[in-house]
Parts: structure tokens; C-alpha cells; sequence
């Protein structure tokens, strides 16, 4: 389909351009070197097509793709990490040499829970490229062929490319971050340090304790979700409306206090405003109208004292 080939090919576009990270959420990716990360995202962006058209093959049913997503993005993972680091490649660890891909694959379960189960509208964009199914955006239904709908799938689709990338390299990190033969292949010159290198993973455990406690349950709360976009100057984010009402019901513990103190916040902030406001007013009200009243009598008071004192003085030189 013409839509389908046009997001692909605008994405494709964008790719070119710049890839820093213009958020301040650090991204897995952000350690990799430019070429490295463009790489990695257009070998995503080609299995994300290979998969389109397996699926167009084999005549999945819109109504199966729900059930299929999991499975769909842990292939899409899977695949990509054995063609970008290569099938067969080993690594020499402490003297032993290790299966390089496949100690990088035992970490499905940790990428699926951290990153892949975690990315939206996964579904949405798939039934719209594989089935041309309208897309809801702020609760009205564009159909497939227009502007508003190939932008907002678009947006989809580069959210999914990078989060992919990011679910690409988190293993890496978790058990080669420093391997010097990896610093030379893979990071930005400015991220090779062992410090650096901390920090930045440090940085990344930060990143998922906030957004597991305090960010998604917001979001929720909000109706919304945070993606991330290819944009001329590099990567960005943007918040989109998205009923979350299921999700809401099903927070618990820490996230289920987040968005009950956010609604308490609102329901009393209004409040709370006024009453400053109030205070505030009469506050004013008093230094300007008793103060400064009481102010301007003292000092009529003192000019009337120094005027009396010059004129018996002048009458004593008299």
C-alpha cells in the first residue's frame, strides 16, 4: 500500500539526520557512535518490513495480532541482535571465549519485561499497515489514507524502531559494558571511560525505577503516552492522548500512591491557591493602606517636629 511505503520511506529520511538524543531520558543507544546507532535503527526498520511481509503471507487476521504481539516483538529483538552483532561471533572473557549472540539472547526475559511489553500502540500500527485500519487520535477516527493518521503512524513507528535499538543493546551493557574490543567497535569516544560508563548505567537504573514508580503511573493517570521521534535535530518526545483507563485499575503499591497523591495535589492545589491568594491580597491591603497611612502620619509628624524646631531656633537668633 502507498501509505505503508511512505512512513518507511520518511523514516528511512530521517535517519539520516541526526541521532543525538535531544530528551533528558538517557537512551541505551546513546553510548553507541552515530554511525553505529544508524546502523543498528535502519536494520530494525528492514525487519519490521520482513515481518510485515511474512505476516501478509501467511494471512494472520487483524483480530490475532494482539495475541501475536509479544511474539512479534521478540523476534523483531532477537533477529536484530544476531544480524548486527553477528550470528556466530565470540568474545575472548578472562581468558575464555564466549558465545557473544547467545549469551546476549538469555536476557529475552528481562528485555521483554523492561523494554519490549512495555512500548505502545504496537498493535494499533500494525493493523493500520497491514490491514489500512483507522487510527484514533484525541478520540477521532482518521482513516488510513490521511495526513493526520500516517503522522501519527509514523510517530509509532519510530518510537518502536528505538525502543527495539535500546532493547538491542541493554544486555550488551549489562554484561559487556566494558570489554575494551567493544568500546572500540561500538561507543562514542566520549562514553569509553570506566567512570563514564558507570554513570551512564547508573543513569539507565535511575531511568526505570523512576518511570516503574513515578513516570507510568503518571502517564496513566495523565491519558497519555511519552514517544520517542526521529526529528530534524535528533531524537525527541512527544506526548499523545491515549485512554488508560484499563491500566489505572490494575496499578497497585507505590504507582497506585503516585496517582492518588497527584489527585489529592489537584484537589487541593485550587484551594490551597486561593487562599494564598487571599492572604496575599490582604497583606497588601495592609502595608499599603494602615501601614502606609501610619508611615505618612509619622512622617508629617517629623517634618511638622523639624519645621517647629527651625522656627524657635530663627526666633532665638532674632
Amino acid at each position: 500500500p502507498q501509505q505503508p511505503t511512505t512512513i518507511f520511506t520518511s523514516t528511512r529520511e530521517r535517519l539520516e539526520l541526526s541521532l543525538e538524543n535531544l530528551t533528558s531520558i538517557p537512551l541505551e543507544i546513546d553510548i553507541f557512535r552515530e554511525d553505529k546507532k544508524r546502523e543498528l535503527l535502519h536494520l530494525i526498520l528492514q525487519k519490521i518490513e520482513d515481518i510485515l511481509a511474512d505476516l501478509r503471507f501467511s494471512q494472520v487476521q487483524s483480530d490475532r495480532l494482539p495475541v501475536m504481539q509479544a511474539a512479534i516483538l521478540r523476534d523483531l529483538w532477537q533477529e536484530t541482535t544476531i544480524d548486527f552483532f553477528g550470528r556466530y561471533s565470540t568474545l575472548l572473557v578472562g581468558g575464555i571465549t564466549v558465545d557473544f549472540v547467545n549469551s546476549l539472547l538469555q536476557a529475552e526475559i528481562v528485555v521483554q519485561t523492561a523494554i519490549l511489553d512495555k512500548i505502545p500502540l504496537v498493535n494499533d500500527l500494525f493493523s493500520y499497515l497491514l490491514f489500512a485500519t483507522p487510527l484514533v487520535i484525541d478520540n477521532t477516527s482518521f482513516a488510513a489514507e490521511s495526513l493526520e493518521a500516517k503522522e501519527r503512524a509514523e510517530i509509532i513507528l519510530q518510537n518502536l524502531i528505538i525502543q527495539v535499538a535500546n532493547a538491542v543493546v541493554q544486555p550488551l551493557l549489562n554484561q559487556f559494558a566494558e570489554l575494551e574490543v567493544i568500546k572500540q567497535n561500538y561507543y562514542d569516544r566520549r562514553l569509553i571511560s570506566t567512570r563514564e560508563i558507570e554513570r551512564f548505567r547508573n543513569n539507565l537504573s535511575w531511568k526505570y525505577r523512576a518511570r516503574t514508580y513515578f513516570e507510568e503511573p503518571r502517564q496513566v493517570f495523565e491519558s497519555r503516552y511519552e514517544l520517542l521521534l526521529l526529528a530534524p535535530r535528533g531524537i525527541a518526545k512527544v506526548s499523545i492522548y491515549a485512554p488508560r483507563d484499563r491500566e489505572l485499575t490494575r496499578l497497585s503499591g507505590i504507582p497506585l500512591i503516585v496517582t492518588l497523591a497527584l489527585e489529592l495535589r489537584d484537589a487541593i492545589a485550587p484551594r490551597l491557591q486561593a487562599v494564598v491568594s487571599f492572604v496575599g491580597k490582604g497583606v497588601i491591603f495592609v502595608l499599603t493602606q494602615v501601614v502606609g497611612k501610619t508611615i505618612g502620619l509619622i512622617g508629617r509628624g517629623v517634618l511638622q517636629g523639624l519645621g517647629s524646631s527651625w522656627q524657635e531656633s530663627k526666633n532665638k537668633r532674632l
